[in-house]
């Protein structure tokens, strides 16, 4: 329930060149919308799962002393979080949030005085004062994976808790970035569908979004996934009518066999004015793709382009999830869509056998 959490608390420790006090690691998730009591948590069980990583084999307590109550670990949502990611993380990851924890601390002291760690046996935390309760909801992290959800049910696409219908199964996960600036957060969240008409599976898109605290950021992504790619998506994959108001539906010929080329909307970034058509330089890729064996399966088409002051810093073409070269070769040739100041586009489709 609180994996995103975990995820921007694992950012907020390691984002600085080097460690910083406690306290500022706080004030940075509260900045970015955590609630007082998940910033809490994440503060104190975050090291302390970690650090846990780092004294394997020393006998430790599985519960804490929350001021004078002594709880249960594994009982607290936000420590179970913690201690999953624990179990991923990357050394560099381990090395800086193990850093606080005072378990580690404790350790360390006793084996510089001559201890054997097999033999060390360590008593409860205890946190003073005692944490605020487990709120309710999210606290200020919302899961991609729920809003998501609760996006495609309003389209009468009830997904179950496991994000599956029917053949269909479908991902969102959260990556923090570190902030470009102190007001800032940056989140991406990656999502994914799988479908046994898709020509392989797994197919992967990343939206991100930057805003002044998480939850704006990850509703951001959402909407530009939800104008780019979900609605050709959900006509593409589950039911052409449900989404079929905000799809461009038309045909194309392919050495392969007519394809429905499923279009969704055109993503304009950056730009402080209005961005043209990119269709002329999508037919240009669709031209390109004459060149590509198809098979009759369902395929992925997508690309993204940056550009400040007219010059090109982002040149991305996907064609099923991998790398297209020579689409980039295409929109790499094309001229910005604005002369002056920063701009970004980014158009989606599905190719449906016909």
């Amino acid at each position: 329930m609180f994996d995103e959490a975990v995820v921007v608390g694992v950012t907020a420790f390691c984002e600085s060149a080097q460690p910083v006090a406690g306290d500022e690691i706080k004030g940075k998730l509260l900045s970015g919308g955590l609630e007082p009591w998940l910033a809490d948590r994440l503060v104190y069980f975050l090291p302390l799962a970690f650090g846990r990583r780092v004294i394997a084999g020393v006998a430790v307590d599985e519960t804490f002393l929350d001021g004078e109550t002594r709880r249960r670990l594994d009982r607290d949502p936000v420590y179970r979080a913690a201690a999953q990611r624990a179990m991923i993380a990357e050394e560099g990851e381990v090395a800086r949030i193990a850093g606080y924890s005072s378990e580690v601390a404790a350790v360390s002291q006793a084996m510089q005085g001559g201890a054997e760690l097999e033999k060390l046996r360590l008593g409860p935390i205890a946190l003073e004062p005692p944490l605020p309760p487990v709120g309710s909801g999210s606290g200020g992290v919302p899961s991609p994976a729920t809003v998501f959800a609760h996006w495609m049910a309003a389209y009468g696409v009830s997904l179950g808790d496991d994000l599956k219908l029917g053949d269909a199964e479908f991902r969102a996960t959260l990556a923090a970035h570190p902030r470009p600036a102190p007001e800032l957060v940056v989140a991406q969240v990656n999502f994914a569908v799988n479908h046994p008409a898709l020509a392989r599976p797994w197919m992967v898109e990343s939206c991100v979004g930057v805003a002044a605290t998480w939850k704006e950021a990850i509703f951001q992504t959402l909407a530009m996934f939800e104008r780019a790619v979900a609605y050709p998506m959900i006509a593409a994959l589950i039911d052409r009518k449900a989404a079929a108001e905000h799809v461009h539906v038309e045909r194309y010929r392919h050495p392969a066999g007519e394809f429905e080329l499923l279009l969704g909307a055109q993503v304009d970034l950056f730009a402080a004015e209005p961005v043209p058509s990119a269709e002329s330089l999508f037919d240009r890729l669709l031209v390109a793709l004459q060149d590509v064996p198809l098979s009759r399966a369902v395929h992925a088409l997508r690309f993204f382009t940056a550009h400040q002051d007219g010059r090109m810093l982002t040149n991305e073409v996907f064609l099923d999830g991998e790398p297209w070269e020579a689409g980039m070769k295409v929109t790499g040739s094309a001229p910005a869509p604005l002369p002056n100041g920063p701009v970004g586009v980014r158009v989606f489709a599905f190719l449906v056998p016909a």
